[in-house]
């Protein structure tokens, strides 16, 4: 069995700050911002070029820094800097610290670790836009084995290469599926026919209506302070996840049958994520989980009238990037987030075809 250590996250690792008033006199061309980040990657793909946005970001990282999202960090965002840059003040800058206990290496993977997040989440403060600090990760205790450490990281760097190749084997199949959903649900039309001034062309019997004309009913959340236990689990925002509801780091509500049967949802109900950052406002999921789960105020719950169509078929239809792409144009900015109207969304187009032809 390898021996193990266990070390507080702050004996191991050190906040960085480093400024910049004027990014390209101090020669950094490039900025990050949460939305650059992918959730649960250590590696940045996109990013901001300074010259052409004039972000009003001041804090710096150099390559090798580590990029941690502070804010909502239930979104799993931290990544390894391979340039240099500024990044939002959303994000926290640090770095393995030298002759520490743990190899750089390996405090890259436990920077993506469950301990790691989930601490990060538990420990954060604020309901709609929770944040964490440094000083909250640096108490986290974590076992990690003792030098050598190379085994270790052997293991883990065969796991990131399966990983990465099944990453894209996913990306392929999704691509695969958007493209197969755009021929069978919009027959050829595009973003000015649907939305546009240009007219739509669809087969007989096919119908061009609105969301409103194809739900039954919608319903805020509630809203009501959360705590860690209680009767009642309550679906959250992050509990959105490819097209379904995911039960992940749920909060609860100790409330009476009475006072929850209003909120509890439905099997085939669907979730609307109303408010959030513009990456993850209008996002959609699909309930078919077992028990009795209530929903809170960023969600909206839509019935969907199934004379007309499947609430699977609606939530497929909400979820294409080009219909996501429309809704966010919707959303109106607040403070570090984005909102929705229930309106707004109900007035939005959607070519319909026969029942018969969805159930196949």
């Amino acid at each position: 069995m390898t021996d193990r250590q266990t070390v507080q996250f702050g004996e191991i690792c050190r906040e960085v700050k480093i400024t910049s008033r004027d990014p390209i006199a101090d020669g950094y061309e490039r900025y990050i911002g949460l939305e650059h980040l992918d959730s649960g990657s250590l590696k940045i793909k996109r990013w901001g070029t300074i010259a052409e946005d004039n972000p009003s970001f001041t804090r710096a990282f150099k390559k090798g820094h580590i990029l941690f999202g502070k804010r909502r960090p239930y979104l799993k965002k931290a990544a390894v800097a391979e340039f240099d840059g500024i990044c939002s003040g959303d994000i926290i800058v640090m770095e393995p610290k030298p002759n520490a206990a743990v190899s750089p290496e390996l405090i890259h993977h436990i920077i993506q670790s469950a301990p790691v997040w989930n601490w990060a989440v538990q420990n954060s403060s604020g309901s709609l836009s929770p944040r964490t600090k440094f000083s909250v990760l640096s108490k986290l205790k974590i076992s990690v084995p003792s030098y050598p450490q190379c085994g270790c990281l052997s293991i883990l760097k065969a796991a990131e290469n399966a990983l990465r190749e099944s990453e894209n084997t996913v990306n392929e199949l999704t691509q695969a599926k958007t493209l197969t959903a755009y021929s069978l649900m919009l027959q050829g039309n595009w973003y000015k026919q649907l939305f546009g001034r240009e007219r739509a062309v669809f087969p007989d019997e096919w119908e061009l209506l609105s969301v409103g004309d194809v739900i039954k009913s919608s319903q805020y959340g509630l809203s009501e302070s959360l705590e860690a236990n209680g009767r009642y689990p309550v679906l959250r925002m992050m509990n959105i996840t490819n097209g379904y509801v995911d039960p992940n780091d749920l909060k609860y509500l100790d409330w009476s049958p009475e006072g929850a049967k209003k909120y509890v949802l439905n099997h085939g109900d669907i979730v609307f994520n109303r408010t959030n950052s513009m990456e993850w406002v209008g996002r959609t999921g699909l309930f078919e989980l077992e028990g009795e789960y209530l929903f809170a105020s960023y969600l909206i719950r839509l019935i969907a009238d199934e004379k007309r169509l499947t609430p699977y078929y609606l939530t497929q239809y909400l979820n294409l990037p080009l219909v996501q792409y429309r809704l966010k144009a919707f959303a109106t900015p607040g403070v570090s987030q984005a909102n929705i109207n229930p309106n707004s969304l109900k007035s939005l187009p959607i070519l319909l075809p026969p029942l018969a032809r969805i159930k196949k």
